[in-house]
């Protein structure tokens, strides 16, 4: 998928990443086929949602991702995406897992918005896209109360990472599965009583797998970790404030 080979530093923190991801769902696999101490599982399941994210952002972070508007911003993203995994899962309050979510979601938008024009987002398919947040931001609000408008604004947000996202293969596949992670969490907290351990599973297997694609496409648009004699030079028709991809 990557048209270069990843940094060390990247491949080994999604290794890390996955290996949390593990550990996190086989405590719930064992809660819910009812092995081991429940109420201890549950405390380590808390624990690793603080460290699911960590090992990407500080891959990114090693490989130069700073040095970069588009990557910094990125960070961004995911230390807030990262704060609402922990925070969700230590306080147990909706209202601070989508605050925090809605947050990195526009962090995802300012990070990607000069490539904008390179993506679905500026094509028809940008339509389908809002087709489905519409429809699932409309079935998930009109069961979630008060929290209605922000749920209904965060689907239409979401949709619109996705289409943002979808630049290349790793970023069009790790919208796709922002989206369904993130509906899947709506329609399981708010319309239909989905057992913990499967919702587990069916949010945070596309969840971390999103996160990971999208570190992907941003190693691969800034090319960060590539040797200075390899590095693609900008040339001044795709030269802009940053020199790593083109704007317009």
């Amino acid at each position: 998928m990557p048209a270069t080979p990843l940094p060390r530093a990247l491949r080994t923190g999604l290794l890390v990443a996955a290996v949390v991801l593990a550990v996190n769902l086989l405590a719930a696999a064992l809660i819910g086929i009812g092995v081991g101490d429940a109420d201890m599982l549950n405390l380590v399941r808390t624990v690793l949602m603080w460290l699911l994210l960590p090992p990407i952002a500080i891959a990114l972070a090693l490989l130069g991702a700073l040095r970069h508007p588009v990557g910094r911003w990125h960070l961004a993203a995911v230390i807030l995406c990262g704060l609402g995994d922990g925070f969700g899962a230590t306080t147990g309050m909706t209202i601070v897992l989508l605050g925090l979510f809605l947050l990195g979601h526009i962090a995802y938008l300012f990070a990607l918005w000069p490539t904008r024009k390179r993506s679905l987002a500026w094509n028809p398919a940008a339509i389908g896209y809002a087709i489905v947040a519409l429809i699932a931001g409309i079935l998930i609000a009109v069961n979630a109360g008060m929290l209605a408008i922000p749920v209904l604004l965060y689907s239409l947000v979401l949709a619109a990472v996705a289409a943002f996202a979808a630049i290349d293969t790793a970023g069009l596949l790790g919208g796709l599965l922002f989206l369904a992670s993130d509906l899947v969490l709506g329609i399981g907290l708010f319309v239909i009583d989905i057992p913990d351990p499967l919702r587990t599973f069916c949010v945070l297997i596309p969840y971390v797998g999103a996160q990971a694609l999208l570190a992907v496409s941003l190693q691969q648009r800034l090319g960060l970790g590539a040797p200075e004699s390899t590095a693609p030079l900008p040339s001044t028709a795709n030269r802009a404030t940053s020199g790593y991809y083109r704007i317009e």
